[in-house]
């Protein structure tokens, strides 16, 4: 009987699934091609022996993987059940939601965590590398410094002497970081061959693909394509180039539709196999040289060999934070997370559970529900399948309008943002670094040579991480068309709000590395009570400090001219322990959230839940989402500091509890409201007002909104507009709602009053809806020149009753605000310098 009817017989016996044996007689008959020109009974035996040589290779991952995922599940399980509460009870829910992402209250590893903290220590390996190719001061990834040299990077990649020692060097440190991902990806479970000159990972744009048709396709990549150097990634068999062709049609139709040509429809989810089965495919293909590589990536994938490199990276740390936590098959283990909250809130809903926060009777049904559904909404946000459009042209259409609305408006979020200032102080105080020293620090982390030395400490660069999916402060993902997000992009760094944020996070990290040298030489029974307790919350334990401690310390410049020692998370990966090392920079990067609120998985989908983008709902849920994520973000992580000060206390009816939880409030709101203030008069001086007077209850009001990321909804204690001209109804449905409503009243709205014989405004309107909406045109330290010496001469020449208009406009702050105006609208040149007496009131 022949191979294939063996397979026919065991299918149809139910010894072998249908999908299965149909994959055994596809890989027998390309095993049996590459004998082809043998004997018949040749050609079949060699054909048998690889297949069993296959068969054991996948058998072997298997049982692997398998050995991986039951130690994962048992650990995970244990943790579960030892998990408390702020209020000290045992609480699964609160564990299952801390695997994916936790603030320092949990004293296991997260999810999001360790990513971080493999993306730090990958550009610590890269310091060098990101450096030599940081962006542009101006034209950013466009303007690359030594963008000209990549290509020599690439060609050395791919093993071709460029006789530039330089990319050579540069060459070396990124193939020892992909290496090194390779690697560990790995031990948690995968299956990536080696390959010496492998080069780079090669992108597929599906459309640009599908465009071309599959026989175009074909003869563009086959002729660039070294098939004697593919291999399997688990055989390390070589594919035979006769095979090339049929592969070729498989991977075409696999880029094309989205993978289903390799999958039949069946009861479980699609895209949530085992990671561990995953990031070979990218090796498979491979070039013949960089020129062909940058050829096709031209044509078909990422033309820019930058963007493609620190995709990997971030890609490879995700799915290798995802393994590591969580076990080879990761959604199936995210499905164990959900189930064993359902189990334990059904046991509590009769009081037969003691593992469920304390909550029983129908509270614990409806928190079940409430966890299993928050689970899967930031497990959706952590692979990116929350970020993945229904409808890809609606999507980027929106997307596109929200990057081109931030590059319109949030040109002075620089300024609002000098209240990072408060927050540092107090995450500094309560993580036991000390209040003192955070704007010297932040001015320090400015500078290129403290900034290379904190990357090369483990600390993420974040202009390298967000390189392709851009992350903005106050707005999240910025996505769209590459031009609107590399618009606002620009905007945003221009401004100097995205320099200021990454100086403010390195200069914690600083702060952080700095105690730790400082508290080096102390057991932890010594320690200041605030660091130690820190340490503890993140699992650290006496025996670890001990370990870390050893680590010699880096000494690197200081201020002044001076030089500082700090424990640097890669130096005790170096000489005491990787793990050890990253759980000491997951607490760094983390508490850094605390210091610098910047985004997090759990505040983005507490906003838009589970709706994707192309969809209706999730796109008015984006729209209402912007620009209130740094708020939502903020009230996380306060929010709930907050509470775990009061119930770790003794509770809400603890006076302990209380005066703890008051007193941390209370400190973080009078310094975030004093800086909310101070942001509150430059913005008023920077669009041409004398100060406010601060003898008002209002002022207070909208600093303290201020100084918690919603200083938008400050302007509404003054007025029912806000700077940017909508109504509390059109800033609450969000930016994009309220643009739309500008354009309606300028265009349809302009249009009824005409033909009612109304009076219209339409000059006024007109250059009120272009100062909202020219991207760049608020940066702060131009706005005021721009508006008065363009849009204020513009609505001269379309508005005849400018003049009026001017000053109805001075008139309402005079009598609303009680503001005076030092450069008035309306005229070129200012009259005078702005009364600071102002602030102190009348």
């Amino acid at each position: 009987m022949s191979f294939q009817s063996c397979i026919d017989e065991a299918v149809k016996g139910g010894e072998l699934a249908a999908a299965d044996g149909e994959r055994l007689k596809q890989d027998f008959d390309r095993l049996r091609e590459r004998k082809r020109h043998s004997s018949e009974a040749t050609a079949d035996a060699e054909a048998k022996r690889g297949l069993a040589e296959l068969l054991k290779a996948e058998s072997d991952h298997q049982r692997r993987k398998a050995k991986l995922g039951i130690r994962a599940i048992r650990r995970i399980e244990q943790d579960l059940k030892l998990h408390t509460n702020a209020s000290g009870q045992v609480d699964v829910a609160d564990a299952a939601l801390s695997m994916l992402e936790h603030f320092g209250t949990a004293r296991f590893a997260s999810v999001e965590g360790r990513r971080r903290a493999i993306v730090g220590m990958a550009h610590a390996q890269m310091e060098t590398f990101l450096h030599h190719f940081r962006r542009g001061a101006v034209l950013g990834d466009k303007g690359r410094w030594n963008r000209a040299q990549l290509d020599n990077v690439v060609r050395e990649l791919f093993g071709q002497s460029t006789g530039d020692q330089a990319a050579a060097g540069l060459a070396k440190s990124w193939t020892e970081t992909a290496e090194w991902l390779r690697k560990r990806f790995n031990s948690a479970g995968g299956a990536i061959g080696k390959l010496d000159d492998w080069g780079l990972p090669q992108g597929h744009d599906p459309r640009a693909v599908r465009n071309k048709g599959l026989t175009a396709w074909k003869a563009d990549i086959k002729p660039m394509l070294d098939p004697s150097r593919m291999r399997h990634p688990l055989t390390g068999a070589a594919i035979d180039e006769r095979e090339l062709d049929g592969i070729l049609d498989e991977i075409f139709d696999a880029i094309t539709t989205d993978g289903w040509s390799r999958r039949d429809p069946t009861r479980a989810a699609a895209g949530r196999g085992a990671l561990a089965n995953q990031r070979a495919e990218h090796r498979f293909l491979v070039f013949r040289d960089a020129d062909s590589w940058l050829s096709y990536q031209r044509d078909y994938g990422n033309a820019d060999p930058f963007g493609t490199m620190m995709g990997h990276v971030n890609m490879m740390a995700k799915d290798i934070a995802a393994m590591e936590v969580l076990g080879p098959n990761p959604s199936g283990t995210v499905e164990f997370l959900k189930q064993f909250v359902a189990k334990e809130g059904a046991l509590a809903v009769n009081g037969q559970s003691k593992r469920f926060g304390g909550v029983t009777g129908n509270k614990a049904q409806n928190r079940a529900n409430t966890y299993q559904d928050r689970i899967d909404a930031v497990w959706g946000s952590i692979r990116g399948t929350l970020e993945t459009p229904v409808n890809g042209t609606w999507a980027a259409g929106f997307a596109g309008a929200r990057s081109i609305i931030t590059a319109s408006v949030l040109g002075s979020a620089a300024v609002s943002s000098v209240s990072d200032l408060g927050t540092q102080a107090m995450a500094r105080q309560f993580t036991g670094l000390g209040a003192t020293g955070v704007l010297p620090d932040i001015v320090e982390a400015f500078k290129g040579s403290t900034r290379q030395e904190l990357v090369a400490a483990g600390l993420i660069l974040d202009a390298a991480e967000n390189v392709l999916h851009q992350q903005a402060r106050y707005v999240g993902t910025l996505g769209g068309p590459q031009w609107a997000s590399y618009l606002a992009d620009r905007v945003l760094t221009v401004s100097g709000l995205t320099p200021w944020t990454q100086a403010g996070r390195h200069a914690f990290g600083l702060a952080f590395m700095r105690t730790a040298a400082e508290q080096a030489s102390k057991p932890m029974g010594e320690l200041p009570e605030a660091f130690s307790k820190t340490l503890k919350r993140y699992g650290i334990t006496d025996h670890q400090w001990d370990l870390m401690r050893k680590a010699k310390l880096h000494t690197m410049g200081g201020r002044d001219g001076g030089s500082t020692q700090i424990l640097r998370p890669v130096d005790v990966a170096e000489r005491i322990d990787p793990a050890l090392a990253e759980r000491y920079l997951e607490m760094i990067q983390t508490e850094t959230e605390f210091a610098i609120p910047n985004t997090s998985h759990r505040s983005k989908t507490a906003l838009i839940s589970q709706n994707q983008p192309g969809t209706f709902i999730g796109e008015v849920l984006r729209s209402f989402a912007q620009f209130k994520s740094f708020g939502a973000v903020f009230m996380l992580l306060h929010g709930a500091r907050v509470h775990r000060q009061i119930a770790g206390g003794g509770g809400y009816g603890s006076t302990k509890g209380l005066v703890s939880g008051a007193s941390y409030a209370g400190s973080l709101l009078i310094s975030t409201t004093l800086l909310g203030g101070l942001a509150n008069q430059l913005l008023s001086m920077a669009s041409g007002r004398d100060p406010q007077d601060m003898t008002t209850p209002g002022f207070w009001g909208a600093a303290l909104l201020r100084g918690g990321g919603l200083g938008i909804y400050g302007d509404f204690l003054f007025g029912d507009v806000n700077k940017y001209g909508g109504g509390f109804a059109t800033t609450l449905a969000g930016p994009v709602v309220q643009r739309v409503n500008d354009f309606w009243n300028l265009t349809a709205g302009n249009a009824i009053q005409l033909a009612s014989g109304e009076k219209t405004n339409f000059g006024r309107e007109l250059v009120r809806f272009a100062k909202g909406n020219v991207p760049g045109s608020n940066i702060w330290y131009a706005r005021l020149a721009f508006e008065r010496t363009v849009f204020d001469q513009l609505q001269y020449l379309v508005d005849p009753e400018a003049n009026k208009a001017f000053k109805r406009q001075q008139q309402t702050f005079a009598r609303e605000r009680g503001q005076e105006f030092y450069w008035k609208p309306g005229e070129m040149l200012p009259g005078r310098a702005p009364n600071l007496a102002t602030a102190a009131g009348p």
